[in-house]
């Protein structure tokens, strides 16, 4: 379990890890928070950090999500982004298979109008997570 003050802290020191750009030092916050944490909330830190990276430091978030692979296997980006995307759509009534669809490798397959209704019902940290992670396409 997650206490929420420890959680703040190491939410606060990843961000500051993610701002330096420097793939050692993620290394070392990621053996850090696995000696403190169980899986879920390291998950959890990670995933909170990456956003709040986005509003503090969107040029580090850039970053961060181009080399995602430093955050793995503790954290996978690819699959946060497909999930949020797939929940956003459907939500919007679009059908997986039909109206969308995803590659293996991530890439989101939607056409112009689905797109644009996508990236203007979702906030400035979604929309930088998936431009970066899904990279979404025509």
């Amino acid at each position: 379990m997650c206490v929420s003050s420890v959680r703040d802290l190491n939410v606060e020191l990843a961000v500051d890890v993610f701002k330096t750009q420097d793939q050692a030092l993620l290394i070392s916050l990621k053996n850090f928070l696995t000696v403190l944490s169980d899986p879920k909330c390291l998950e959890d830190v990670l995933t909170a950090a990456i956003y709040g990276l986005s509003e503090a430091d969107p040029d580090a978030c850039r970053w961060i999500l181009s080399n995602f692979s430093y955050l793995e296997p503790e954290l996978d980006l690819v699959k946060l982004a497909k999930n949020l995307a797939l929940t956003k759509l459907q939500n919007q009534g679009l059908v997986l298979g039909q109206d969308f669809r995803f590659e293996s490798s991530g890439r989101l397959h939607i056409n112009e109008k689905a797109k644009a209704e996508l990236m203007a019902r979702i906030s400035p940290s979604d929309r930088l997570l998936l431009e970066e992670i899904v990279q979404i396409c025509k």
